[in-house]
């Protein structure tokens, strides 16, 4: 059970660890608390480190009477007044530095950032553009060599100023990309006042479903049932079709929960994606909820932060991190969308949300409820395992059928003499029937930019990244038509469109596969009067520009919405009426052992968002290769089907659930140093399997080679796969070689089931 918060510290020493420790000095250390003050378990204090007392920043994690060791040092000061980790929360950073391979402050520092104790009264470093002019000449300009840079200048275009850690967070940009700005002299910066104001959020007013269906009553009850149970883990999956009133079944859980004096976390895929989730919770339970998410600028985090640990809010709704909040006595845990890749860290620590999800709902004897039209091929097999029980809402809340779905090949349309390289001629007659109606489309296309790549067909060179090993898409200038740029989605490198080939100098360049940017432009030849917004990676800067699109198309100001997978979730438009899904066989050929599934969950998830009301939904899928059974399913909105063929293909090929994958990547600027690295590794891993063949026995250790990205971000990358029946068994390996010093200039990861084998 949990423990109280504050525990005092009453015991003669105190045991803390370092948040800032490399893996060397990731241990426990012993220190004497101040006399004539008060400390806490989960305390934040400053501490004496080394021969030169250094100041370090550590958590209280414990407290003894005893200490093996003479002449022990007085810790410095407090710098939080009391605790900021919870006992359980304590607990939780332990285990994901055992299952992550990550330091223990590293973990304290993802549970809940230490930046919260900056926010004083105090003014923070904020900056500004020094001329907006200048800055919108060189926009349009295409004056810019970094994605990174542009984005931060676009975000400051919108307002007067902004802190620099709410550029950060919101951009998705180093702080080094902002002192670039200003070495340019595009920006200074300045101490400014800290506005101690929550986020304000518009809401979508929803008339509350007053009567569940049999199915939503037969599934309120079943998962509450669950509570009692004598099983160590409560688990449920809610597996409903698109429009099967999930979130009502959410909201009465809720409900239920909260009168038991209890607390509830909700997930989302992503914060800004899913306004109609929020908007209902915050409905129904008003100043009960919580808004936690990576995009909240400092202060507000802060100050959601200090309301939650307080007790003030009893329900948190937010993306992945938000599992982390500092609730207690937490009775309820909503995973929605659990299907999604956006509840995996792509940085160190890989934690997957599941993962926390499972471990905090042990500690609280809590329900943890998982929601999706396409369960993740994992989770539906835990089921299978009776390892979580299942609830399914066959039927579309509202009585609206299943839209009708066809498969439409470009192989005949690219010989019609007015293809414009877009659109099938079917999918054109139903926009034109469906705008007649005035209803509204919806383009799926998981690919931005203009077109995919830049090829010479003399010698078939494409025209590739300096710096990543991947080729450059081309983008039109948003700012200027005229100006056209080859952009990486990776590094954010960006460089103008080239007319001669880099490797035989000829000049017969030509643009290959389509992207949102394309899409758009086929769309306004086709439909001149009508109005399109477009939604990816590039449309969306700053806090707030999601909601702004999705709140413009709601209301009826576009006809079509174009976009990415950013489009393909969560989303509920009335108005509806035909769904495009472009380039689907695009989606194929990723080289990932997932492929397949995430096909078939994004084609289903998008197909979903059409006729959700009373009106008649139709669905468009185009491709060139339709034959997967992926892509046949999926327009079927049969899931069931789908999870046979593709859990007897991953038994065939050893892949999760029935074997586990380790990947090691290592990475450097230095090719040799990289390639002498992983060879080490490789080696010791090959030594320590044969050695121990009674712990190691159902590992098998594949050849290193260089990772399918061989150069990303200018740096040499390589990779060993390992597969195991025992996932315990490659984390012993891997902790080995973490606990190894390693080769300056080389960056080592280790990653288990990864989402991307990149």
């Amino acid at each position: 059970m949990i423990k109280e918060m504050n525990s005092v510290i009453s015991k003669k020493y105190i045991i803390v660890t370092l948040l800032d420790a490399t893996i060397a000095f990731d241990n426990y250390y012993t220190y004497l608390p101040l006399q004539d003050e008060t400390c806490y378990i989960g305390q934040i204090v400053e501490v004496p480190f080394g021969r030169g007392n250094s100041p370090r920043n550590a958590v209280i994690v414990g407290e003894s009477d005893t200490c093996s060791f003479s002449n022990i040092k007085t810790i410095n000061r407090n710098i939080s007044k009391t605790a900021i980790y919870l006992p359980d929360q304590i607990d939780l950073a332990k285990e994901m530095k055992r299952r992550y391979f990550c330091t223990l402050g590293k973990a304290f520092k993802t549970i809940s950032p230490p930046t919260i104790l900056k926010v004083g009264n105090k003014a923070m470093k904020a900056c500004g553009l020094i001329d907006k002019k200048l800055a919108t000449d060189m926009l349009n300009e295409d004056a810019f060599t970094s994605l990174q840079q542009q984005r931060a200048v676009e975000m400051l275009l919108q307002v007067d100023f902004a802190f620099v850690q709410e550029i950060v967070q919101a951009c998705q940009v180093s702080s080094g990309v902002l002192k670039t700005l200003e070495k340019k002299g595009l920006i200074n910066f300045f101490n400014a006042k800290i506005d101690r104001q929550e986020e304000s959020f518009d809401i979508w007013h929803e008339k509350s479903v007053e009567n569940l269906n049999q199915d939503q009553i037969k599934a309120l009850d079943g998962i509450l049932d669950i509570k009692a149970s004598q099983n160590n883990l409560k688990e449920a999956l809610l597996f409903g079709v698109t429009g099967s009133g999930k979130t009502e079944v959410y909201l009465r859980l809720a409900q239920k929960i909260i009168e038991q004096n209890k607390t509830v976390i909700i997930l989302v895929p992503e914060i800004s994606l899913t306004p109609l989730m929020i908007s209902r919770f915050i409905n129904q339970f008003s100043d009960k909820v919580a808004i936690w998410h990576s995009r909240l600028t400092i202060t507000q985090r802060f100050e959601q932060w200090k309301k939650i640990i307080n007790g003030e809010k009893s329900i948190v709704v937010g993306a992945r991190s938000a599992i982390f909040s500092p609730l207690q006595n937490i009775g309820l845990i909503i995973i929605d969308e659990e299907q999604e890749n956006s509840y995996i860290s792509e940085s160190n620590p890989k934690y997957r949300a599941h993962d926390i999800a499972r471990i905090r709902a042990i500690q609280h004897d809590a329900i943890l409820v998982l929601g999706s039209a396409t369960p993740s091929i994992e989770t539906f097999h835990r089921q299978k395992e009776n390892k979580n029980q299942m609830f399914i809402l066959p039927q579309r809340a509202k009585q609206a059928p299943l839209p009708s779905v066809e498969l439409i090949s470009m192989k005949n349309e690219i010989l019609r003499t007015d293809f414009d390289g877009v659109f099938s001629q079917h999918l054109i007659d139903s926009l034109s029937e469906t705008f007649k109606q005035n209803g509204q489309a919806m383009l799926f296309l998981n690919r931005r930019g203009f077109s995919s790549a830049l090829q010479c067909i003399d010698c078939g060179e494409v025209v590739k990244c300096p710096n990543c090993e991947i080729p450059l898409t081309r983008h039109n200038n948003q700012y200027n038509s005229n100006n056209k740029r080859l952009i990486c989605h990776y590094c954010g490198h960006i460089e103008p469109v080239i007319t001669t080939c880099p490797a035989c100098h000829g000049e017969h360049l030509i643009s290959y596969g389509i992207g949102t940017q394309q899409v758009e432009k086929a769309f306004y030849q086709h439909f001149p009067d009508k109005k399109a917004i477009r939604m990816d990676f590039d449309t969306v800067v700053g806090n707030n520009s999601h909601l702004k699109i999705l709140t413009d198309f709601r209301e009826k100001k576009a006809n079509c919405l174009i976009g990415t997978q950013m489009i393909a979730k969560g989303h509920d438009f009335p108005d509806v009426q035909t769904v495009g899904i472009l380039s689907v066989d695009s989606l194929l050929n990723t080289g990932n052992y997932n492929a397949e599934e995430r096909a078939f969950q994004l084609i289903t998830q998008a197909a979903g968002r059409s006729g959700r009301s009373d009106k008649q939904g139709n669905v468009i899928i185009q491709g060139f290769d339709l034959e997967n059974y992926a892509i046949h399913y999926a327009a079927k909105q049969d899931y069931f089907s789908f999870y046979d063929a593709e859990i007897a293909f991953r038994k065939r090929a050893g892949f999760p659930p029935f074997q586990h994958i380790g990947e090691v990547i290592v990475q450097s600027m230095n090719e040799k140093l990289a390639e002498k690295e992983i060879h080490i590794i490789y080696q010791n891993f090959n030594n320590l399997i044969h050695q121990n063949q009674n712990i190691f026995h159902s590992v098998s250790l594949y050849d290193l080679a260089p990772a399918p990205i061989y150069r990303l971000r200018k740096r040499f990358r390589y990779r060993i796969i390992l597969k195991s029946i025992q996932k315990e068994d490659i984390i012993k390996l891997f902790h080995f070689e973490n606990n190894r010093q390693k080769t300056k200039g080389v960056s080592v990861s280790f990653d288990i089931n990864p989402d991307y084998m990149l």
